[in-house]
């Protein structure tokens, strides 16, 4: 991926905006004050009893202060959301309870999505395709104790005293964490119920986007830290800082910082160990940024600050979610149409593996633009390799694997097609779980060659010309086919 390609694919991204601007707190003037969390649910609520179709609510759980951290689930459809073959984007604020621009932010932007929706066929067409979770404040505590300050660390912790985003695990630290704050376990927990494409954690302090990797033990803090997907973070963030009206300006906006394109890769800036968005990334294959919404934590005028933030962050966030459904898309089964989860996707020339967590089998892989190979593994059935797969930037390629349990043995001499689009040379035996992934770091080594990426045997159309390598006899690929289509009927 050239330079020049990405910058194409960003310039494509900032295009015109089609969504219709407005601001929920001249309908609800409360949204522009300093609320507390209760005015949080009470806001869920109310939205959720005004559009049961499309919001649904719920509480990660108490913290310590006796305060819910509260998560709002919005798209078309909602009770169907655990199902849909939608892709889901997280975005959660004040983790540090002193900064305080991204809870209403968020609150904002749940009530644009609910109430715009009947109006707006843009939003109508955003939920349609995605799955939005909100959580406006996952550190109520702190956000209760803190005061008014630009600069100060009043409220910044758990009620515990825990940096929350000092708090998660990473295979890089060694020894073993015993204990995490209350609300750092219910996060984890709640980022493996809702397996997420894309992420956003809100912070104040400056005004940038910042991408992984946050902290890398052999790179000294202000050199740079290159993840595996360094190349679509970068395009990932420009994405929502060239769309902010002054968030890519060059001049320093909070004392010395002087961010180019108003990003910056975290370890650059400086150097964070056991961040958030490193385990999410890592982890839970969540590609994940955090914004930093402005120079000062906590400004003492709130309408200012909300009015502001809402109007300065509008496109961003939009056009930032629109990257969910970017790359490739598809979904994983056996070859009677039954979905598998916990299937391997594989990027040749990229160290880092994805897993299927949808419990439907779907899953979503964001990539530039570009001619990949792709192959998905599971443990116990031969791996499929699909080559010289075309990625376009306009919408996500659709790639289906369907997978053949090694029990069923394989017949390399039969050149069948199957409902995935790939014949027996594409199937091998390769042990999904060793050799092909480091132990919970979700980092792969890649064994793929320089070589392995790409003649192109792509139709106009965009479909592969690929066969098997491996695969059942013709008499039982064509039973399934027939199985499934009767099934459909009946």
């Amino acid at each position: 991926m050239t330079l020049v390609t990405a910058a194409l694919i960003v310039l494509a991204v900032v295009g015109s905006n089609a969504f219709q601007f407005w601001d929920p707190a001249e309908e609800f003037p409360q949204l522009n004050t300093y609320f507390d969390n209760n005015y949080i649910g009470q806001s869920f609520e109310t939205l959720q009893e005004k559009h049961p179709d499309l919001v649904k609510i719920s509480s990660l759980g108490k913290t310590p202060g006796d305060n819910d951290i509260h998560e709002i689930t919005i798209t078309s459809d909602v009770s169907n959301w655990q199902t849909a073959n939608k892709p889901s984007v997280k975005y959660v604020a004040n983790m540090h309870g002193n900064e305080v621009r991204g809870r209403g932010l968020l609150l904002k932007f749940a009530y644009y999505l609910a109430m715009s929706y009947e109006s707006d066929q843009d939003v109508r067409d955003i939920m349609a395709t995605t799955v939005f979770h909100l959580l406006p404040t996952i550190n109520p505590d702190g956000f209760a104790s803190a005061t008014k300050s630009c600069s100060g660390v009043d409220g910044r912790y758990t009620s515990d005293g825990t940096d929350m985003n000092r708090d998660f695990p990473s295979s890089w630290q060694s020894g073993t964490r015993l204990k995490f704050a209350n609300e750092t376990k219910m996060l984890m927990n709640y980022a493996t119920r809702v397996p997420a494409v894309l992420g956003i954690s809100f912070h104040d302090g400056a005004l940038v986007t910042n991408y992984p990797w946050d902290g890398v033990p052999d790179i000294l803090s202000g050199k740079y830290a290159a993840s595996p997907d360094d190349a679509l973070f970068i395009t990932m963030a420009k994405t929502y800082s060239l769309n902010h009206k002054s968030m890519s300006k060059r001049a320093a906006q909070c004392g010395q910082d002087d961010f180019k394109d108003g990003i910056t890769n975290g370890n650059k800036w400086y150097k964070v160990f056991n961040g958030m968005q490193d385990w999410n990334y890592m982890y839970n294959d969540c590609f994940e940024v955090t914004i930093e919404l402005g120079c000062c934590k906590y400004p003492s005028d709130a309408a200012d600050t909300f009015g502001k933030v809402w109007s300065d962050n509008f496109n961003s966030i939009l056009k930032f979610s629109k990257l969910a459904n970017s790359g490739v898309k598809g979904r994983a089964t056996d070859y009677f149409g039954n979905p598998l989860t916990d299937v391997t996707i594989t990027v040749s020339g990229i160290n880092k593996t994805t897993k299927v967590r949808h419990p439907e089998g779907y899953y979503w892989r964001p990539l530039l633009a570009g001619t990949y190979n792709i192959s998905a593994s599971k443990h116990g059935y031969y791996t499929l390799a699909r080559k010289s797969i075309v990625v376009r930037e306009e919408e996500p390629t659709q790639i289906d694997f369907i997978l053949i349990p090694k029990s069923q043995g394989v017949d390399d001499e039969d050149k069948i097609q199957n409902e995935s689009g790939a014949g027996p040379e594409n199937y091998r035996e390769v042990d999904g779980e060793s050799g092909r992934e480091k132990q919970d770091t979700g980092v792969i080594e890649d064994d793929t060659t320089e070589n392995d990426t790409t003649e192109d045997d792509t139709t106009e159309n965009g479909t592969t010309n690929n066969t098997y390598q491996d695969d059942p006899t013709n008499f039982v690929v064509l039973f399934s086919i027939m199985f499934n289509v009767f099934s459909a009927f009946w």
